[in-house]
């Protein structure tokens, strides 16, 4: 690799003018073929980085990103780690004339989530990243960002059919026939399968297309396993005790929670005494590694929420400052957490 390259130089290899060889670069202006392709194949050889900090700043261009995810607390902590990978990436990129601004809203309230989109709407963003937790709220936001010719970029879960510049996060709908798979290896046939959805409120995009994967893998083994799916409020009384009856139950033997509080359903076993049932959750919180590590939940489902943040701030720089194109679908990998490897995960990350 030649260290200090210009675009002169490279026009000098190629025998065209600086000018042609800048219209390949930001892929603007005619060039004949012949060209486009001996300048591409130069550029690739010598391995010519442009120099992105002089060019944002010549362009005296203030980028505008904001980000829109579920606000965190002690007792949820999930979205902590995506907030820290959009922090990170924030200040990767400070330097290029680009501005990072975080917003929140309340997981469980389509009115929170409503409220910050008009906010953000006023701003007048140049790009977006946002967790579409809301279906028909995001579908309605993505066509105002459309016709604003916004670009956007989806992570944690993914709606189909719509003009995201990309999506980072699992593939849902995977994921949850693999949760279905893990328990079918050491659930008994003619057993009873909970799929629960903890929190008093809708489920969340992400967990609705976990439960299509799960009715998926289950639908190809007909009469083996019996399903029943459960809304599970453990602030209500009356709901915590109707599911505490129906996991006492003996033929019972495996428990999928399709959203991030497995713990909740562990806490209630632990009280009940009850060390029978195979329960799968999802994510890294505090509480579930516990619980996990104590074996009251078999198999964890991790998705890492930090690197969807990161990588998500630095598509949008790529696509606005870099002009590079930005993959579709970015699935990251879905990885299967135990007792036994969860130490050695958390110190991998």
């Amino acid at each position: 690799m030649i260290k200090n390259l210009r675009i002169k130089d490279i026009a000098k290899l190629a025998g065209v003018s600086p000018g042609t060889v800048d219209r390949v670069i930001h892929n603007r202006g005619q060039v004949t073929e012949e060209n486009r392709l001996n300048i591409l194949k130069i550029i690739e050889e010598v391995n010519y980085k442009p120099n992105l900090l002089a060019r944002s700043l010549a362009n005296k261009k203030n980028y505008l990103i904001v980000s829109l995810c579920p606000g965190f607390n002690l007792q949820n902590d999930y979205w902590k780690a995506p907030d820290h990978g959009i922090e990170r990436a924030a200040r990767e990129i400070s330097d290029y004339n680009i501005s990072v601004k975080r917003f929140y809203f309340d997981q469980f309230s389509v009115q929170s989530f409503k409220k910050q989109l008009k906010e953000i709407l006023e701003l007048n963003p140049d790009g977006v990243l946002l967790s579409p937790v809301f279906r028909e709220e995001t579908i309605d936001f993505a066509q105002k960002l459309d016709e604003k010719q916004v670009p956007y970029i989806f992570i944690d879960s993914n709606i189909d059919g719509l003009n995201n510049l990309s999506y980072l996060g699992q593939n849902s709908f995977q994921s949850g026939f693999l949760a279905a798979r893990l328990l079918s290896y050491s659930t008994p046939a003619d057993s009873s399968i909970l799929i629960v959805q903890i929190g008093g409120s809708e489920p969340s995009n992400q967990a609705i297309r976990r439960e299509e994967g799960i009715h998926n893998f289950l639908s190809q083994t007909p009469g083996k396993y019996y399903y029943t799916h459960i809304d599970l409020d453990t602030q209500n009384p009356k709901s915590k005790a109707n599911f505490s009856e129906q996991i006492s139950k003996g033929d019972v033997k495996g428990i999928i929670v399709i959203n991030s509080k497995a713990f909740e359903v562990a806490t209630i076993m632990n009280d009940l005494g009850i060390r029978d049932k195979n329960l799968i959750g999802y994510d890294l919180l505090p509480e579930n590694i516990k619980y996990l590590k104590e074996g009251l939940i078999s198999f964890l489902i991790a998705q890492r929420p930090e690197e969807q943040g990161y990588k998500g701030i630095m598509s949008l720089f790529n696509s606005l400052v870099v002009k590079s194109k930005v993959e579709k679908n970015n699935y990251l990998p879905i990885d299967i957490l135990t007792g036994e490897n969860i130490d050695y995960y958390l110190n991998y990350i």
